[in-house]
């Protein structure tokens, strides 16, 4: 249990009733993570002198149905991404945050913490962050991040990996709510082919890290929040609140820059209705950190075959 709030609490001399919302977290062998939050209502019962449990009610026990793909794509071949324009916010079916072309791009890193995802009036939904090179006028994709879903009351987390057309795997690295969490990755010399991606949690100290072999246009930089696909199309996005990205630098021509000197373009995610759903911030007098933003629009699920 990770948090216990108490509510009313009625008593009389031979019995009494509380009510409590109770937040629980589970970690599974996958490094998976769970969290339900549930209305809890005891009675106790006077035993000689002693309060005795009698009755545990739930009276929310209904749980959500959650829209968990096998990752945070679920893909075979990359969804929809903007055509980026200069000077000016770009919008998506799938993606808000920042991204640039040119390069080429040899590496990309980015930190952001593990959002708490809120009530959405039962709704449920997911939501992808994560920073990747490649992808936005090509159809390769190297990228690494964080996965939540849910409605608020029942949640689940995880970390990733994805190399395009290849679906997305988890990663044996456990995240719950609050996490620090910096994504590295790196070509391991140019032309090379060999990537190494560092998953790392500042918060707990523990780190994933694997090198794999993959054919990058290094056309591309992105950090991103994004309305995962399914198999049936673009998912409803979660209730996030708001990520902030810190740390935003990618390796352009062998050089570290950040987001103002990569010429980064800002991305807004809009629903089907083209209302705003996530909006990403200006760059920060830093140059490498903004705010991606969810708005009160409602999410919405994008059918294939249906995309406009």
């Amino acid at each position: 249990m990770t948090n216990l709030t108490w509510g009313a609490i009625t008593a009389d001399d031979s019995a009494a009733t509380a009510n409590t919302i109770e937040t629980w977290v589970t970690t599974f062998g996958d490094a998976t993570t769970d969290q339900s939050t549930d209305a809890n209502v005891y009675t106790l019962v006077n035993q000689s002198g002693t309060g005795l449990i009698q009755d545990d009610q739930q009276p929310t026990t209904a749980s959500p149905t959650l829209h968990v793909t096998p990752g945070p794509s679920g893909r075979s071949q990359p969804t929809p991404v903007p055509t980026l324009v200069s000077g000016g916010q770009s919008t998506s079916r799938n993606w808000s945050g920042y991204a640039a072309t040119g390069g080429p791009y040899t590496g990309i890193s980015g930190t952001w913490t593990v959002p708490q995802v809120e009530a959405s009036n039962g709704a449920s939904g997911v939501g992808a962050t994560w920073v990747g090179v490649g992808g936005v006028n090509t159809r390769d994709l190297i990228q690494a991040g964080t996965q939540d879903s849910g409605s608020g009351r029942q949640n689940e987390y995880q970390a990733w990996v994805e190399m395009l057309p290849a679906a997305s795997e988890h990663v044996t690295l456990a995240v719950i709510p609050g996490d620090s969490i910096t994504v590295t990755i790196n070509e391991q010399g140019i032309g090379t082919n060999e990537w190494q991606i560092v998953v790392a949690d500042n918060t707990s100290g523990k780190t994933y890290q694997t090198t794999v072999s993959y054919v990058s246009s290094h056309s591309s930089v992105e950090w991103i929040e994004e309305a995962p696909s399914g198999r049936n199309g673009i998912l409803a996005i979660d209730n996030f609140g708001a990520i902030s990205f810190t740390g935003a630098t990618a390796v352009d021509n062998g050089q570290h820059v950040d987001l103002g000197k990569v010429g980064a373009q800002p991305i807004a995610l809009l629903n089907a209705q083209k209302q705003p759903l996530a909006v990403p911030s200006a760059i920060g007098s830093d140059g490498k950190s903004f705010t991606v933003e969810r708005t009160s629009a409602p999410a919405t699920t994008t059918r294939r075959g249906g995309l406009h």
